[in-house]
């Protein structure tokens, strides 16, 4: 089991590349990520070569920052107070330096099987068309994946490969940042068994 240290330093051993895809989680420990705590800090840990989060709230942030990517990462919600789990995987964020207790600026891949209005795979709180994806067949305690490709203000999300959210932000807000992995709830708690990426040039 791997405990995260107070701060992280980017080790580029830990990138192992196939056709262009970069693993963010080495399945190992939490080298590449940046911790911030809130006054209800989460306990992260590697178990298994499982990234686990629960009990607080918090994220994680990739210390390297993307513009126009593809992502997949298969992820697994649950709530340890029977109530509902909740995460997402932010993207173009800008992490408070400072670790201020709240979710930083940047578009939000929903993980949340029983939110109503920004169910899994949503573009959470976006509000133009596309952006609210359709209920998925998911469930807690079921792993599900979820892919992301974001181009220029097209933004598209899939969860176990069907099509979730296809929209287009007018107002372009985000355009580059850190990928970030939240822990929302206090009774939470989320898993990730892999996030991987690769980079995307618009001139090809």
């Amino acid at each position: 089991v791997g405990c995260i240290p107070r701060l992280l330093v980017e080790n580029p051993d830990f990138k192992v590349a196939t056709d262009g895809w970069i693993q963010l989680f080495n399945g190992r420990n939490f080298d590449g990520w940046r911790e911030n705590k809130f006054k209800h800090k989460p306990e992260w840990k590697v178990i298994d070569g499982v990234l686990t989060g629960h009990g607080g709230q918090g994220y994680l942030s990739s210390l390297e920052e993307f513009d126009d990517f593809e992502l997949y990462a298969e992820a697994r919600i649950s709530d340890t107070d029977g109530g509902r789990g909740n995460s997402g995987i932010y993207f173009r964020c800008a992490p408070h330096a400072d670790k201020k207790q709240e979710f930083p600026p940047g578009y939000e891949a929903q993980l949340d099987h029983g939110d109503s209005n920004n169910p899994t795979g949503s573009i959470y709180a976006l509000k133009v068309k596309g952006a609210r994806a359709p209920k998925p067949a998911t469930k807690d305690g079921e792993w599900v994946t979820m892919r992301i490709r974001a181009v220029g203000n097209h933004l598209q999300t899939w969860i176990n490969g069907k099509p979730a959210a296809d929209c287009y932000d007018p107002e372009n807000r985000h355009k580059k940042g850190s990928i970030l992995l939240q822990m929302h709830h206090l009774t939470g708690k989320v898993e990730f068994r892999e996030v991987r990426i690769r980079k995307i040039d618009k001139k090809n």
